[in-house]
């Protein structure tokens, strides 16, 4: 019989962590127990069956979460999802791009993050009626005036490189990590199920569309940050790669220019909150710009092709590496110009609700309505077998590693934006991996 036990698996710490704790929290004042951490380790198929029955929380539905999914239902779980791939989409192709049929066939709900997401699922997928909630993005309501304490930053780069101007780098295609030379290939696209379908070839060829484009975002990001790099004097140029990327690319590119900084590995929110200007190309940190209410322009000479991207909307767009420098001496002398203007009337459209914060409580709310009634207090989990550590890549590692201070340090201030008089006793169940019990003061 499923238990009170909530898994959140979490796959790339800064994106998912903070916004997945803040769950627990809701979750924890209801006393439901919350397993969180290391999604290798989780969501691997013999430690699934070992697990207590319980509801999980997919972070997104592709192929390679699909199949986990079904998984994760035949060893008798109850199973969620949101997805996290969609936050700065704007219509039906990006929406439903990576919702793998396997995923929809596992799903007992899906937590969509706007209506007009809601509608396209139930679109693509029928069977999916009376199955999807509209919750809002987690993320997304951490970013408030009132919550975005949680970002606080224990790196002390970030002081350090002050003023600086940012530049997020999306490049995950022609300098990604998973391939020594630097291009994502075909491969890897392949075992995500990207071009699954009887559509195979249309999508085949949308990614050498989307390879064309991201190289044309290449080469103006490359010319905006060598004028940069040689023009801007009293701030510092700090370029953070997407954590896709092959960060040794940008040092090696930067080599020979005292006034830059690559930073890798890091939380980019606290350091999109201590820039004077936020530079990108089509990203999603661009949204996350607009929301901390953050200067930020967006460098695209060509709109991105099959999908929608809010940031477009919600950013002041230029097309070329001139426009960009003009607009960016613009408004460093006098804080004017196009990088000044405030686009963010259209966030309501495709994030309702975005300033009030509560997309998280949603999400848990309607986690529990998945669970049985409460058990008596302190009653024990059943396990089913033994729990062990998956042997991960360094890729992995990279993507989330976490010990049991950095845990319990973010889930106080998680309980604290949450407003709940519980706390949690965090106990380490493996690598990077958590059972946090809620525990009343």
């Amino acid at each position: 019989m499923t238990q009170r036990v909530v898994y959140l698996p979490v796959e790339i710490k800064h994106r998912e962590l903070p916004s997945r704790l803040l769950i627990a929290a809701y979750l924890l004042e209801a006393g439901c127990t919350v397993v969180l951490g290391n999604h290798w380790s989780m969501t691997d198929s013999a430690n699934v069956a070992a697990l207590p029955e319980g509801v999980f929380l997919y972070k997104t539905v592709n192929k390679v979460q699909g199949i986990n999914m079904l998984g994760a239902r035949a060893a008798g779980h109850i199973v969620a999802a949101n997805d996290e791939e969609v936050l700065a989409f704007t219509e039906y192709n990006g929406y439903v791009a990576a919702f793998s049929e396997e995923a929809a066939t596992a799903c007992d709900l899906f937590l969509a993050q706007s209506a007009i997401h809601g509608s396209a699922i139930e679109r693509r997928f029928p069977h999916l009626a009376g199955k999807i909630l509209i919750a809002g993005n987690p993320r997304v309501a951490l970013m408030t005036a009132e919550n975005r304490h949680i970002f606080t930053s224990a790196d002390r780069r970030v002081e350090k490189l002050k003023p600086y101007i940012l530049f997020n780098t999306n490049f995950g295609i022609i300098n990604s990590f998973w391939n020594a030379g630097g291009s994502l290939n075909m491969a890897v696209h392949e075992e995500t199920g990207a071009f699954d379908g009887p559509d195979r070839e249309q999508k085949k060829k949308e990614f050498a569309e989307t390879l064309a484009w991201e190289k044309g975002n290449h080469r103006a990001m490359l010319a905006l940050l060598r004028w940069a790099v040689e023009n801007i004097r009293g701030m510092r140029i700090v370029v953070r790669p997407h954590p896709g990327e092959r960060a040794e690319y940008w040092h090696q590119m930067l080599a020979g220019f005292p006034n830059s900084a690559v930073i890798t590995q890091s939380d980019p929110h606290p350091w999109v909150l201590d820039a004077e200007l936020l530079v990108h190309t089509g990203c999603t940190t661009g949204l996350e710009a607009a929301l901390f209410g953050k200067p930020v322009l967006n460098l695209q000479p060509v709109d991105r092709p099959h999908y929608g991207h809010i940031t477009n909307l919600v950013n002041p767009t230029l097309r070329t590496p001139e426009e960009a420098a003009q607009a960016i001496v613009e408004f460093l002398s006098g804080r004017g110009g196009p990088i000044a203007a405030d686009k963010t009337a259209v966030l309501e459209t495709y994030l309702p609700g975005y300033r009030d914060g509560t997309a998280a409580r949603r999400m848990a709310d309607a986690l529990l309505k998945l669970l049985p009634r409460p058990v008596a207090a302190g009653a024990p989990l059943s396990w089913r077998g033994t729990f062990l550590d998956v042997d991960r890549t360094e890729v992995q590692k990279m993507k989330f590693t976490a010990g049991d201070a950095e845990i319990r340090e973010g889930l106080t201030r998680a309980l604290r934006v949450a407003g709940t008089q519980t706390a949690g006793r965090v106990g380490v169940l493996g690598d990077s991996l958590f059972m946090i019990v809620p525990d009343s003061r």
